[in-house]
């Protein structure tokens, strides 16, 4: 340990003498020359006859060796200046390093990652993607039309925000200030009552701004927030349900209440017109991750907007679904991970799911005892059944037992980032690959 310290210290002072050498040379140049040129002020007369009995070639010689003798040295100095770094002490000559070629260097591009989905999956998934090195999207489902949402968006005649709301919050600093407001909800009041404050600040500022996208970009500027937070469509959509007996139900809350089996799912109006910057960031994006969340109020309404399939269909990424970790009353009540998997794919244009991670452990008995209860049970990962379709499983353990069962947002996370680190590695190697067959082509 002492000796790794002095090896340091050493290389340390190394490297601050041999800048503190290069510096003094600049500057005795930087003398030199304006001595040169006070003497040829002062000297004129003495200089030019001195200068007229030199040969034109002694001249030219003694200009060109001077020249190449101080780039020699000024090189030397840089050289030894930078040596340090073959070391891996990264302190004073990395800085001079990073400060000389700063402009000259191109960062490399970030990964881009987009989540599609609604409600508590979606933002509590971003908590712990919001921490990785990746350019983030979320594109949120906007049919919800309960709580605070629905009320704003029965008088208001706006799209619902919570989901939204949610989002933001969940990309921002979770100690900001605004964050703990914009999820302030007001427990008494008369009319605000049950509001949250954030609700009526996306729908105030779509007022001032005429629109809910544009409301929600400046609402992410306010937030400071990790990434982008987009609604699939700014059309106001509702959720229509078939269910086994034929019937139909219109609305997400009413959908939820039922209690009958789905059959289909659909929008209306039937075709919305899909957010441009949504096409836009699926296009862009190196993995494309469904879920968590309801399957049939969250993750397929985002499915259901025309040009959203799609664009997922014809990308490049990898398509990623993220199975919840228990059924839900009303919507999935049966259902294993390989159901939920066959639903999105019969019900929407979806064509492919490349990977499924689900969830292999139950929670504790006296959890599972409290949602059986309720009428929600596990999900078994059916791994083999999913793999008889075609499709990659990552099977692990995932919950994160409190009060309630839940999805690990920083195993999730891990999860994702491992995926898409992948990804990018197989894009290389196939580049590699295209570019080795070009040469023996030429050749």
């Amino acid at each position: 340990m002492l000796l790794e310290l002095r090896r340091k210290i050493s290389h340390e002072i190394r490297a601050r003498r041999w800048v503190a050498f290069l510096f003094l040379g600049l500057v005795m140049m930087c003398f030199g020359f304006v001595f040169a040129a006070l003497a040829t002020i002062v000297l004129a007369p003495a200089s030019i006859e001195t200068i007229r009995s030199f040969h034109p070639l002694a001249l030219g010689f003694s200009a060109l060796s001077a020249f190449l003798i101080s780039s020699f040295w000024l090189y030397r100095g840089f050289k030894t200046a930078f040596r340090i770094l073959d070391s891996r002490d990264y302190g004073l000559s990395t800085r001079l390093r990073e400060f000389v070629f700063k402009r000259s260097s191109v960062p490399e591009k970030q990964l881009s990652m987009v989540a599609l989905g609604g409600g508590t999956g979606l933002s509590s998934l971003l908590k712990g993607l919001k921490e990785l090195p990746v350019d983030l999207t979320a594109i949120v489902t906007v049919t919800d039309d309960g709580g605070s949402s629905g009320r704003l968006r029965k008088e208001l005649q706006i799209l619902p925000p919570g989901d939204i709301r949610n989002c933001l919050v969940a990309l921002s600093r979770s100690e900001s200030l605004l964050s703990r407001l914009f999820q302030y909800r007001f427990a008494e009041g008369g009319e605000i009552e049950g509001h949250s404050f954030g609700n009526l600040f996306i729908a105030a500022m779509t007022g001032v701004m005429g629109d809910f996208g544009n409301a929600v970009r400046e609402a992410s500027s306010i937030l400071a927030i990790k990434g982008h937070v987009i609604p699939v469509t700014t059309d106001n959509v509702q959720l229509v349900a078939r269910f086994e007996d034929e019937s139909e139900v219109t609305g997400e809350t009413s959908i939820c209440s039922t209690g009958k089996r789905i059959t289909a799912i659909s929008l209306n109006p039937d075709r919305p017109y899909a957010n441009p910057e949504a096409l836009s960031a699926i296009d862009d994006a190196n993995l494309i991750v469904l879920g968590p969340g309801s399957l049939y109020t969250s993750v397929i309404p985002n499915l259901l907007v025309p040009g959203v399939a799609a664009r997922i269909n014809q990308a490049n990424a990898r398509v990623v679904y993220i199975c919840n970790v228990m059924t839900q009353p009303g919507e999935t009540d049966t259902f294993n991970a390989h159901d939920h998997v066959r639903a999105i794919l019969d019900k929407t244009e979806l064509e492919r799911i490349d990977i499924v991670v689900v969830n292999s452990r139950r929670a504790a008995k006296h959890l599972m005892s409290r949602y059986e209860n309720k009428g929600q049970f596990w999900v078994p990962p059916t791994v083999k059944k999913i793999e008889d379709m075609g499709i990659r499983v990552v099977a692990t353990d995932l919950l994160l037992e409190s009060d309630l069962v839940r999805h690990n947002p920083n195993l999730l996370a891990a999860i994702l980032i491992g995926l898409i680190n992948e990804q990018k590695a197989d894009e290389s190697l196939v580049e590699e690959r295209a570019l080795f067959d070009d040469d023996d082509y030429e050749d």
